[in-house]
């Protein structure tokens, strides 16, 4: 494109208000780090662009820093589940590196194994190449990717100054690897990619042509992919922003077939261009919905510049969902300078959208949580008025990242900036109402799974306590409410009352979600998946 009391009586008030303030969700979780958040400046130039939280709750900070020689790199930071550093990862709890000029981490994503894999973009200010790096769960180099843990790729057809991004990444059912960006075509223009990695590294040459999926460039303006989704049907999606002209940027959402193919059953000939403001709409994050819907939240920008978050929701064929929000869309804006960065759907259906509000840099900005019901209307008990936002001391803050918790805590992290603009990096936890999964119904004593523990691949049956209605649905969430699988039940072998699913092979072992909706009902149990 991110009241004062006397002494005595405003101590009073805080000390009356602090366990208040703990359980009110959408305040600052004050067992985090002691404050709710954390501020760790390396250099003067710093970002966190992804969270992940691993299955033993300790969390995982990726970005990247640019120092006085402006050489950017690589960062991982990793804290316990409190919020302190966890020094037994990479040394002292960071990992950083540095490749030719410039390392930029945009995303990552945890393999089924436990590993950490890094996606960005590297330059010698010359060319950008697409930068991928696997770790090890102790932040070690896994020397069985790439060479020595580390793969540069050039996906551009220009060979000088190409510009090949990398923002998002995703593992296939098969634990393939998915990368979406931009890079340049034969115009020198910008478009949008994906591209298709073994799990070893190498790039898969049968996907798409040549290793890379794409759609037809406007030939005027830029487009990119930022975020990526694989259905479990192996189907991809990815979101993004398409050029229509070089000042005119649409909302980007296309499907591909397993092979990277165009979808046809999708959009139009696979493609959705929407069109919101009719000046600038871009989606920045993707997210599958349990339901096989899709959430993309981005911004809108207007001809005087005013910025509002922007959160849509499309059917699984492409179609605008007409019954979410404001005819399919939220728009939020609190100030002049209101972004998202990253929306997710809870196990309970309820929608969490993170991003910044304020007057925008270099003015003063902060960070900005949103909490839906599934219908896109605010949830009231959140923050305040389904907003939550909060001032650092000291700092502007922009959210660029943000995770869940298997308690339904909200991490959310980026950017903290000072009044002498030095950028830190940042990240927050706030309160959620969420602490067990689905809670519209105690399960435990009403759906039965067996077998139990499972295993990847292997069959499970889900038996629950009334009769399966047409249009119900099987959905499985991992601990910190990523959707793993999800599918209608017609799809599925199932009779009167249970219902067979064949589990998806890429599952890491851990405590999962399996839950089971049809109309008037949701209903969840644990599921625990071994190696």
């Amino acid at each position: 494109m991110n009241t004062r009391y006397s002494l005595l009586a405003g101590c009073c008030l805080l000390l009356c208000t602090v366990p208040l303030l703990q359980a009110q969700p959408g305040a600052l979780d004050l067992t985090f780090n002691g404050t709710g958040y954390e501020v760790d400046p390396v250099n003067s130039l710093d970002v966190g662009q992804k969270i992940l939280v691993q299955d033993d709750q300790k969390i995982l900070a990726i970005g990247s820093s640019f120092d006085a020689t402006y050489t950017a790199r690589a960062y991982v930071f990793r804290y316990l589940p409190d919020g302190t550093p966890d020094a037994t990862f990479a040394i002292n709890g960071v990992f950083s590196y540095e490749l030719d000029n410039e390392v930029d981490l945009y995303s990552a994503v945890l393999t089924p194994e436990g590993k950490i894999l890094l996606a960005g973009s590297t330059t010698d200010y010359q060319t950008y190449r697409l930068l991928l790096i696997q770790l090890n769960a102790d932040g070690s180099f896994d020397n069985s990717f790439g060479i020595n843990g580390v793969l540069v790729q050039s996906v551009s057809v220009v060979e000088a100054n190409a510009e090949d991004m990398g923002y998002d990444v995703a593992l296939d059912t098969q634990g393939n690897i998915l990368v979406c960006g931009s890079t340049y075509d034969a115009d020198t223009i910008r478009h949008p990619f994906i591209a298709r990695f073994s799990p070893s590294g190498e790039l898969d040459t049968s996907f798409g042509v040549n290793g890379i999926a794409t759609i037809p460039s406007s030939g005027e303006g830029s487009s990119a992919f930022k975020g990526i989704v694989v259905q479990p049907d192996g189907k991809i999606v990815a979101s993004g922003y398409y050029g229509n002209t070089i000042l005119w940027y649409v909302m980007l959402v296309v499907r591909f077939n397993a092979d990277g193919s165009l979808d046809p059953a999708f959009g139009d000939a696979g493609v959705v261009k929407y069109n919101y403001g009719n000046v600038d709409d871009e989606g920045d994050d993707l997210q599958l919905t349990a339901d096989g819907s899709f959430l993309v939240a981005g911004v809108t920008v207007t001809q005087t510049y005013n910025y509002s978050a922007l959160l849509a929701k499309f059917t699984p064929d492409g179609m605008l969902d007409t019954t979410f929000g404001n005819a399919g869309t939220v728009k939020e804006d609190l100030n002049t300078f209101d972004f998202a960065s990253n929306v997710v759907e809870l196990p309970d259906g309820k929608i969490v959208m993170a991003g910044s509000s304020g007057v925008g840099p270099p003015g003063a900005f902060d960070l900005a949580v949103w909490k839906y019901h599934a219908d896109g209307t605010p949830d009231m008990t959140f923050g305040t008025n389904g907003v939550a936002q909060h001032v650092i001391p000291q700092y502007s803050t922009m959210i660029y990242a943000m995770g869940i918790q298997a308690d339904g805590k909200i991490l959310i992290g980026g950017q903290a900036r000072t009044t002498t603009n030095q950028n830190y990096f940042y990240i927050g936890r706030l309160q959620n109402d969420l602490s067990t999964g689905i809670t519209e119904r105690n399960a435990s004593a009403e759906v039965l799974v067996y077998p139990d523990p499972a295993t990847a691949s292997s069959t499970v049956t889900l038996q629950v306590p009334e009769a399966v209605l047409p249009g119900a649905r099987i959905s499985l969430y991992t601990a910190d409410g990523r959707l793993a699988f999800t599918s209608a039940v017609d799809e599925l072998q199932h009779d009167a009352q249970h219902i067979s699913i064949q589990l998806p092979s890429a599952l890491a072992p851990g405590v999962y979600q399996l839950a089971f909706q049809q109309q008037g009902t949701r209903l969840s149990t644990s599921l625990f998946i071994t190696r």
